[in-house]
């Protein structure tokens, strides 16, 4: 599959376009704007479909007079297959050009080698659950926060006990409520 696509400009007649109807990629390409004897704006444009997983950096370009202007056609992850089209647009609108691109996946290489689908699935020992696990709650990987938590609850009862106030009370209410709060966020 070639990586580029040729696009012929001003051959035969001013704002003039040639290229193939048909364009197979199964990754990023350049699209080579190869100009004869007349300065051109060209405008490149991709439909929707196309765009799902193709982005050109820029849409206008200027080819001077003889010479070969490269765009690249960036390829991302995503969706295959994807048909499109490519628009292909000299002379400020006075000549337009599509062509159809099919975006495929790689065919398989000799060389490739065969992944089992259970492999992205991590392996669990059974020994390994030895550890105090409710469901969503690893107290390993929360062991600091259920500390802290534990230890505020210890503060805010000490103080509501040694202090006999409204606004105490009122705070150790807030501190409880906050640290249940935060528990139930673990356990979800």
């Amino acid at each position: 599959m070639p990586n580029s696509l040729s696009v012929q400009l001003n051959r035969d007649r001013l704002h003039d376009i040639r290229t193939v109807a048909r364009f197979e990629v199964t990754e990023s390409f350049a699209v080579l704007l190869e100009n004869g004897d007349a300065p051109v704006h060209v405008h490149l444009h991709l439909d929707d479909e196309l765009s799902r997983v193709a982005s050109i950096p820029a849409n206008n370009h200027y080819v001077d007079a003889g010479t070969t202007r490269q765009v690249n056609v960036e390829i991302a992850d995503g969706p295959r297959p994807v048909e499109g089209r490519l628009k292909i647009v000299t002379g400020h609108g006075a000549e337009t050009a599509y062509v159809v691109v099919s975006v495929v996946e790689p065919e398989e290489r000799e060389d490739a080698v065969a992944v089992d689908e259970r492999l992205a699935r991590p392996q669990r020992d059974p020994d390994d659950d030895a550890e105090f696990e409710l469901p969503g709650l690893r107290l390993g990987e929360n062991a600091p926060v259920v500390a802290l938590g534990l230890l505020a609850l210890g503060v805010a009862i000490s103080t509501a006990v040694l202090a006999d106030s409204a606004v105490v009370l009122f705070g150790v209410l807030a501190v409880v409520g906050s640290v249940a709060a935060a528990g139930y966020l673990l356990v979800r």
